[in-house]
């Protein structure tokens, strides 16, 4: 039997302060008139599309790896055009009332 190294790579890391962001956690409609989970967020004035696109990024990766492999939604994100406004949904495969409690939950996750 052999071992393979992993090989480990070490990254700089910026920090931005996320304190005064508002997420508001809604069961919405999507444009097929099916429940739509989502995540409404609200960043401080004075961030920068990066900040907006580092954070949605950030969401949606937690949420893609916290999903159960039996689930078939689809994360997805999106700017609005409000300034520093932006969201996270999911797209139900179902659309059924039990996979948007689900879908809820998941989402609630990120609020801490």
């Amino acid at each position: 039997m052999s071992a393979t190294a992993i090989p480990t790579f070490i990254v700089p890391v910026k920090v931005v302060d996320f304190s005064n962001t508002v997420l508001t956690l809604t069961l919405g409609k999507s444009r097929y008139g099916t429940a739509q989970p989502q995540l409404d967020i609200f960043l401080q004035p004075g961030a920068t599309h990066r900040q907006m696109s580092a954070l949605l990024h950030t969401f949606a990766a937690s949420l893609e790896l916290n999903t159960p492999g039996s689930e078939r939604w689809i994360v997805q994100t999106e700017r609005l055009s409000e300034p520093n406004h932006c969201r996270i949904y999911l797209e139900l495969a179902e659309g059924d009332h039990a996979e948007a409690m689900r879908g809820m939950m998941l989402l609630n996750t990120l609020l801490g």
